[in-house]
């Protein structure tokens, strides 16, 4: 729905990771022509695990879901997998996926499915998400047409996006990359955050401490 500002439900890493994430977002920019870098305070680190477009006479309820549910969900650790580039560009540290990690998106998506407004204009990699659910794979296009979001269930690979290259088929090689394992992490603080382009989290508009009830 054309207007309205994206949001991004998302896992915010701890002080480590998200330094790691920046140099090496950084590392990449020296290495190939990029579209952004990842910045402390600016373009941030993260996992995304939601993204939809929400009424401003919203934010209150979605915000106070996303506390609702980082009450009842303890820390999520999550090991590093792999490093892979797309054919869009973009460039990923992926983690190895767990139950926790996916259940709490599934929590997530059941509290702020309801709350959100319509289809997203655009995906991070820019196809016009209205046109691409007509060609798209038949669990991509159920997901899109039931929750808004694709990446979710089955397409659900939770990452760190650390840059995008301009040259859509630019590979890294792997003995260039630290080690994925470097970027393991539990996860303590979910966030909302307002999208920027390729993806990119801009703003985090609340966030709030995982087991924060306890």
């Amino acid at each position: 729905m054309s207007g309205l500002p994206v949001y991004d439900a998302v896992l915010l890493p701890g002080a480590d990771v998200e330094e790691r994430s920046v140099r090496l977002s950084a590392w990449c920019a020296e290495f190939a022509p990029v579209e952004f870098t990842l910045r402390s305070g600016a373009l941030y680190p993260h996992i995304s695990l939601y993204m939809a477009n929400f009424e401003s006479a919203r934010l209150g309820q979605v915000c106070e879901t996303l506390r609702r549910v980082a009450a009842r969900t303890p820390g999520i650790p999550l090991e590093g997998g792999h490093f892979a580039a797309n054919d869009q560009g973009m460039f990923e540290l992926f983690y190895r996926k767990t139950a926790a990690v996916t259940r709490l998106q599934d929590d997530l998506v059941a509290g702020l499915g309801p709350l959100r407004t319509g289809l997203r204009e655009r995906d991070p990699v820019g196809r016009v998400l209205a046109d691409h659910r007509l060609v798209a794979p038949p669990e991509v296009r159920a997901n899109l047409d039931r929750h808004g979001y694709d990446e979710i269930g089955g397409l659900f690979r939770p990452h760190i996006t650390m840059t995008r290259f301009r040259d859509r088929g630019r590979q890294v090689p792997a003995d260039l990359l630290p080690p994925a394992r470097s970027f393991d992490e539990v996860y303590r603080t979910l966030a909302l955050c307002v999208m920027g382009e390729h993806g990119t989290c801009v703003e985090v508009v609340e966030a709030v401490g995982l087991g924060s009830a306890a």
